[in-house]
């Protein structure tokens, strides 16, 4: 044992401590103070170069893994083994409506050419240039009213258009590799062609590689990768898989060069560039209408996500099939999303067969254009999806929370004032649905909330309760009588005297004609009764009626059995009760024996009406039957309401009812969320003892 180093310890002091015990166990160096002599510079100098191999070693060992690799060269290399190539930066995409005034009502032809460039608004003092890609627009995607061309929907993408040539040398270069040279390239927009020869200018598109499965040896395509250096490589085939090139020939590679998230939400526009007419007249009186803010821009894929989307679409084998392909496939191919979800035709409500439903969550705002919703299925999804099945994109459905607790602390084990007592739990509870809520998928927690609330300050705070109430927003078409459905996806609580739903204010008539501003109200008496009751045994031998007991989590639910022929043919509700959530018969006496029943509890509904309160504060009702409440569901549907304003700062009605339970989940396209510049979705009271 003596002669020993311990070795499995590699921090540099643990190092040290071992090398000074393994000499001390030497005769050499019996009761030989280290510290005070030279021989500890010796000592320090081993430890550190054992430390520093065991580190090299170590970082050699996680960069050998896909799933611990440090390095982005790393995580390429590996990638590059499944199969995948990292996105670049991407451009953002605006779409705009081009109005031409010709001056004349000539039916000569417009062509709107690639490269025809815009400027942009300011973003953070700075404008942005807007090019359109696709080559020749011409008068067969516009319409013409008198003097006026009007090219319709046209994509308009952030950057420099750049062109790089390459002269292929086979000697110099035979793995046919070419440097693209720019940063902050968006390679979706990359084109690439080749001339033969300087002496042969005929030029043919390269197609880039998406399946190399698919390809032959004559096919003219080309391959894309990140170098080390991380810029972007292209390369073309071997005449086995993929077409070579020819000795001398010229390689043409087109692209944008973006800024990528820089210039996401532009929204005006003005043309920098001019239209030649098919007469040689050359245009410079245009009009930019945008249809949507620019969007989709992003940064280059970072490592963390070069681990998840390598293996997910390695998993996807390049196909769409299942709804977890869906999700790596969208997110991998659309990196602004920040989460996606997507189920099958069967599990929607109600089942739609032969479909497929994705919703997404864009990185900035809620929602994503239809102009956006078509490009993704048009260029991303489409293209790898079985052909029968249709795919929808639905919009997320928000489920916003009231979180409000009452929390007890002790001023003597705390030096904090309440007002950082508040921000304190303000901040962990916006921090727990960072965490765990904003996404599909999420799944809240009040146990675990309020854990993290108490553990805000865990000497002072003694305890604390948190209710949470669920809050939906539905835009109403003012001015129009219409019905509306509005479902949370999780059970809602029946109303009492003192809790029950709320709303915001709007103006509706009453049946006078006179303008009201009312809020939807929810009667409480609405509970659950006692519907009727089943016989499922009859029974046998009774003489007399026996006795109906009815017991349950509700109260004052009484029944009376029927008799004909000593069984029982039928048992009549004499009082249904209320509160019933559950219910058990019994059915006792009566001489007989063997009688069964079952009670059919009514459907937890209530009643939604519109009031408002008058001079006098008494409550006014406008419509008794505004809308029904399914508790169990949590489906609250607005019968035939025609809303002609809003008293709110925003064009939605908010409806806020508390939660039945404490754990919620949201399920396909709901994200429960809590909304930080609502000043009422956080409410702290706090009781100093």
């Amino acid at each position: 044992m003596a002669d020993r180093l311990r070795v499995t310890e590699l921090d540099f002091d643990t190092i040290k401590t071992n090398l000074k015990t393994f000499l001390n166990q030497q005769a050499e160096f019996t009761d030989y103070d280290f510290d005070g002599a030279g021989l500890s510079v010796l000592i320090d100098l081993l430890a550190y170069n054992t430390h520093y191999n065991a580190y090299y070693v170590n970082m050699v060992a996680n960069e050998a893994f896909l799933d611990t690799a440090l390095l982005r060269d790393s995580a390429i290399s590996h990638a590059k083994t499944l199969g995948y190539v990292p996105h670049s930066a991407r451009a953002p995409v605006a779409y705009v409506n081009i109005t031409i005034n010709t001056g004349s009502t000539d039916k000569s032809t417009l062509v709107l050419p690639e490269g025809f460039s815009f400027l942009s608004n300011q973003i953070d003092s700075k404008a942005y240039n807007f090019v359109v890609l696709e080559n020749g627009v011409s008068d067969l995607n516009i319409s013409k009213t008198g003097t006026q061309f009007i090219f319709e929907n046209i994509a308009i993408y952030e950057g420099q258009l750049i062109t790089y040539n390459f002269t292929y040398n086979q000697a110099s270069n035979p793995k046919q590799t070419f440097t693209l040279p720019d940063a902050n390239i968006d390679t979706t927009t990359l084109k690439v062609t080749v001339q033969p020869s300087v002496s042969n200018t005929a030029t043919t598109v390269y197609t880039k590689v998406t399946d190399v499965l698919d390809v032959t040896a004559s096919d003219e395509v080309f391959f894309l990768q990140e170098s080390r250096n991380g810029n972007y490589q292209i390369y073309f085939g071997n005449d086995v898989v993929g077409k070579s090139l020819p000795d001398g020939a010229i390689v043409s590679a087109t692209y944008l060069v973006t800024n990528a998230t820089a210039a996401n939400k532009a929204n005006n526009f003005v043309a920098t560039s001019t239209v030649t007419d098919s007469l040689g007249n050359v245009l410079t009186n245009f009009t930019i209408d945008p249809l949507s803010a620019a969007a989709g821009g992003a940064d280059r894929e970072s490592v963390d996500d070069i681990k998840f989307s390598a293996t997910a679409q390695f998993s996807a084998q390049n196909r769409l099939v299942s709804y977890k392909d869906y999700e790596a496939y969208i997110l991998n191919n659309y990196p602004t999303l920040e989460s996606v979800s997507v189920w099958g035709g069967e599990d929607n409500t109600p089942p739609v067969y032969g479909k497929v439903f994705a919703s997404l969550k864009p990185m900035q705002g809620f929602y994503i254009s239809e102009s956006e919703k078509k490009r993704i299925i048009d260029e991303i999804v489409t293209p790898k999806s079985v052909v029968t099945v249709q795919t929808e994109i639905l919009d997320p459905e928000y489920l916003y929370l009231i979180v409000e607790s009452k929390v007890q602390y002790d001023t003597k084990k705390t030096t904090s004032n309440p007002t950082a007592i508040r921000q304190a739990i303000r901040s962990a509870i916006l921090g727990y649905r960072d965490t765990y809520l904003n996404k599909f998928g999420g799944k809240f927690v009040l146990s675990k909330l309020q854990d993290d609330i108490d553990d805000t300050d865990m000497n002072a705070i003694i305890g604390s309760e948190a209710t949470v109430r669920l809050q939906k927003r539905f835009e109403p078409v003012l001015d129009t009588s219409k019905n509306y459905v509005i479902n949370f996806n999780a059970p809602l609580h029946r109303g009492t005297i003192t809790n029950k739903l709320t709303s915001t204010e709007f103006t509706v008539n009453d049946s006078q004609g006179v303008a009201r501003v009312v809020t939807f109200d929810e009667i409480p008496q609405s509970f659950s009764g006692i519907a009727s009751i089943n016989v499922t045994n009859p029974g046998t031998g009774y003489t007399t009626a026996p006795t109906v007991t009815i017991t349950g989590d509700g109260t004052g639910a009484t029944a009376e059995a029927v008799i004909v022929n000593g069984s029982i043919q039928s048992i009549t509700i004499t009082n249904r009760g209320i509160d019933y959530t559950r219910a058990i018969v019994t059915i006792s006496g009566g001489n007989g024996y063997g009688a069964t029943g079952s009670a059919v509890i009514d459907a937890r509904t209530g009643v939604l009406r519109t009031i408002y309160y008058d001079t006098n504060a008494e409550r006014q009702i406008v419509d008794d039957n505004a809308g029904e409440i399914d508790y169990d569901n949590g489906i609250i549907t607005i019968n035939d309401i025609n809303i002609r304003s809003l008293n709110s700062s925003d064009s939605y009605v908010r409806l806020s009812i508390e939660a039945e339970k404490g754990i919620i989940e949201s399920v396909r396209n709901t994200i429960i969320t809590i909304d930080e510049t609502d000043t009422g979705s956080i409410v702290t009271t706090l009781e100093a003892i």
